[in-house]
């Protein structure tokens, strides 16, 4: 997923509207980010949703449920850091299968490419409540004990929620990234360690704020889609959940600019 001129932003007035701000020292990122969603065309907004992504969610709040019936052991990679780095294993083997299922289905897209990052990175978030080591190096009875409480605790909303959160920063870390570097030298941006800065700053504004976004009211609906026999069946009904989990996240946003 490049960030080459074949991939910057569309020349529409509201994403010129974005590039504006890159123009000016140091924007306020809750503006950049209100900007970037009032230029989101329909195709952009319903890709943050596509089966793709849709199915990354799907495998992590399997995971739980995985962890709640004893078999998370199942889903870690055999190929990555065995028990030293537990977490960073099962982020690997939960990304993999949802890469295969993804590719199976013929779903791929720009915004797959995203959710799979979103889906690591949210286990290794979810590991890092733990709060053993950073996360990484957390034992695996107690990160199995961490995972299932979502699923036997009815909080399977907060992953849906943790997801959402990573899935969006990604996501706009990849709409500013794909126009940024030609502001680059500029007096508003003299360098690129200033780039990088502001696209980080503008990344934990978007994770502040979507991680107020509530889902409590999504769980019945949440387990009732995973708890189907059918695959085809839970995917179709998590999109439904997912797409009014990422209505409500760019409506924060949106919002939240001012």
């Amino acid at each position: 997923m490049g960030t080459s001129s074949s991939h910057r932003s569309p020349s529409t007035r509201e994403w010129e509207r974005v590039r504006e701000l890159y123009r000016q020292y140091n924007p306020n990122p809750l503006e950049v980010l209100s900007r970037i969603v009032s230029a989101l065309d329909r195709p952009a907004r319903a890709g943050l949703s596509d089966a793709a992504t849709v199915c990354c969610l799907e495998r992590l709040l399997n995971a739980s449920a995985a962890a709640a019936r004893g078999g998370l052991g199942e889903l870690v990679s055999p190929g990555a850091p065995g028990p030293r780095a537990p977490a960073i294993g099962l982020a690997a083997g939960i990304k993999d299968d949802a890469d295969r299922r993804i590719s199976q289905r013929g779903v791929s897209s720009r915004y797959g490419d995203i959710a799979l990052q979103a889906l690591g990175s949210s286990i290794l978030e979810l590991a890092g409540q733990i709060g053993e080591g950073g996360g990484l190096q957390v034992a695996p009875d107690r990160l199995q004990t961490h995972l299932a409480g979502f699923y036997a605790q009815s909080r399977l909303h907060s992953l849906t929620s943790t997801f959402l959160v990573h899935d969006f920063e990604h996501a706009f870390r990849y709409f500013v990234a794909r126009d940024i570097p030609q502001f680059v030298g500029t007096e508003a941006l003299p360098t690129v360690a200033e780039s990088v800065q502001l696209q980080d700053r503008i990344a934990g504004t978007c994770r502040l704020v979507t991680g107020g976004v509530d889902l409590g009211d999504s769980e019945g609906e949440t387990r009732g889609a995973l708890e189907q026999p059918d695959p085809e069946q839970r995917i179709r009904l998590l999109h439904g959940v997912l797409r009014d989990a990422v209505g409500r996240g760019l409506s924060a946003l949106a919002s939240a600019g001012g």
